[in-house]
């Protein structure tokens, strides 16, 4: 087409050159005679050698991306042979993109996958740190440390989705106490020695530390322990308290190079200091036993936390969510001890660790009230040691304050469970007695009088101290006075057997 172009545009510039006309009626031979014909075959030629170069242009560019298209197929893995074509090249490009497009699509499927987790993770997270904000508020709220238990329990069972948790708490006589199995067969309740070696709960008791147990047949164990434990894997976390004493407080021992001896959280019953005469490294089961009761023992409790196929399963991520827990309830014991503390504080004597003067007050009105509704009798005792003052200034004040400690002790053994001992003030005490008849209340005077003095006051020091108390005793039968005369009644009554001679017991009969 391009030749043909060039052949009609040759011809019309022959006209022009012929002056545009045709002789009337026949073909013109000179027409295309002179310089026309050589013109024209020139610019053939012209022609031709573009087109040529055109069409090698165009060639070899194809094959340059036939190869450079080959190259790449190879790199990305296929296999073709030495000289392909371009039906093979096409096929192996078609199939690497086919290839490329399942993989972005499983990319696409793993990372929703990936996304969809990460949002549960964090809604899980988000649930978890609710439901501590929420238990733990509780547990602040509390006053009562078992109220405490129950929240930390209920915390673990319906917040954090571990209904089949059970907890044993730590009772006086350092026995680890199960209310039940948790199984919800009514079993009944399970007590396990915290010293026992060979139950995993006591251990892990013992030494305050969580622990996971993949499966109670790979560790040393005892019966209590399976009927706890179940089969599964389970997470023990002990509930420990810090102490709010140091231990020179506490057992007063005067050896100060003990490493335990100015520290308030020093675990000693584990790290068993050879220099510690309380606590030796060799630790056998009756020193355990102690060091059970000891109140530098800081686990209260522990948080036995089993699997089950319809609860959440035991994880790093889920146990810490347990671990906080545990350790918010920690602290909400800490102020459950300081609020006791307080309160105890505000209602005993400093020195003789009895009821103070404004709690004798409260309890004899309170004994008075309920004398006066169900009809029965109280007594009280006024006491005062004789001639103290004289035992001050030949022995000293520290001396004179560790015989009302003394004579404070000797009360409480004498009395009932529910009688009240008070320091009035000074050296004078006062006893309420619920519920005691006037000879009930003159046998336990009698009682005390003679312990008092038969007790040496100055026994450390290889001296013999006695003291006497004077006793007055005042009794009503339907608690019918008010808790001033009572005392006045039997106040008279004290100051009657010191002007008898003292170290007596003396009884006002009536008003």
């Amino acid at each position: 087409m391009i030749l043909v172009g060039a052949a009609l545009a040759l011809l019309a510039a022959g006209l022009r050159l012929n002056g545009g006309n045709f002789p009337q009626g026949r073909w013109s031979p000179g027409l295309l005679s002179g310089t026309a014909p050589m013109a024209a075959c020139a610019a053939l030629a012209l022609l031709a050698g573009v087109l040529l170069l055109a069409v090698r242009a165009y060639l070899s560019s194809s094959e340059d991306a036939a190869r450079l298209l080959t190259d790449a197929v190879r790199l990305h893995g296929e296999d073709l042979p030495g000289h392909p074509g371009p039906r093979a090249i096409a096929d192996a490009a078609r199939r690497r993109l086919d290839k490329y497009r399942a993989d972005i699509g499983v990319m696409e499927a793993k990372v929703n996958v990936e996304q969809e987790q990460r949002i549960r993770e964090i809604t899980d997270a988000h649930k978890d740190l609710l439901t501590r904000h929420m238990f733990t508020k509780k547990m602040l709220q509390s006053r009562r440390a078992n109220e405490v238990f129950e929240i930390l329990l209920r915390g673990v069972r319906e917040g954090l989705g571990f209904p089949w948790t059970v907890i044993g708490v730590l009772d006086e006589k350092g026995d680890i106490v199960f209310g039940s199995t948790g199984n919800g067969d009514g079993s009944s309740v399970i007590r396990i020695p915290c010293w026992d070696e060979g139950s995993i709960i006591a251990r892990a008791t013992w030494k305050g530390i969580a622990v996971v147990l993949p499966s109670p047949e790979d560790q040393k164990s005892c019966q209590e322990d399976r009927a706890i434990l179940g089969e599964g894997p389970s997470f023990l976390v002990p509930v420990t308290r810090k102490p709010g004493r140091k231990c020179s407080e506490i057992k007063a021992c005067g050896h100060i190079e003990c490493p335990a001896f100015q520290h308030a959280d020093t675990k000693c019953w584990i790290e068993g200091f050879s220099t510690c005469r309380s606590h030796e490294s060799d630790i056998h089961e009756e020193k355990r036993k102690e060091c059970a009761r000891c109140e530098m023992f800081a686990t209260s409790a522990i948080l036995v936390v089993r699997s089950h196929p319809a609860s959440r399963m035991i994880s790093p991520k889920t146990t810490d969510s347990i671990v906080t827990l545990a350790y918010d309830a920690a602290v909400a014991l800490e102020l459950v001890e300081l609020h006791e503390t307080t309160k105890k504080l505000s209602i005993t004597d400093g020195l003789t660790a009895v009821a103070n003067h404004r709690e004798f007050y409260q309890s004899l009105r309170r004994e008075l009230a309920r004398a006066k509704r169900y009809g029965h009798g109280v007594s009280l005792l006024m006491l005062d040691v004789d001639d103290f003052k004289k035992f001050n200034d030949s022995y000293g004040h520290l001396a004179g304050d560790s015989a009302l400690k003394k004579i404070a002790g000797v009360l409480q053994k004498c009395v009932r469970e529910n009688d009240i001992v008070a320091r009035y003030g000074g050296e004078e005490f006062g006893i309420v007695l619920p519920e005691a008849t006037p000879a009930g209340a003159l046998m336990l005077a009698e009682r005390i009088k003679t312990e008092i003095a038969q007790h040496n006051f100055l026994e450390t020091s290889g001296e013999a101290g006695h003291l006497t108390v004077s006793i007055g005793i005042y009794s009503t039968a339907r608690g019918d006075e008010t808790e001033e005369r009572m005392v006045k009644f039997a106040d008279e009554a004290t100051y009657l057997a010191k002007n008898m001679g003292k170290n007596r017991v003396v009884m006002k009969d009536h008003a």
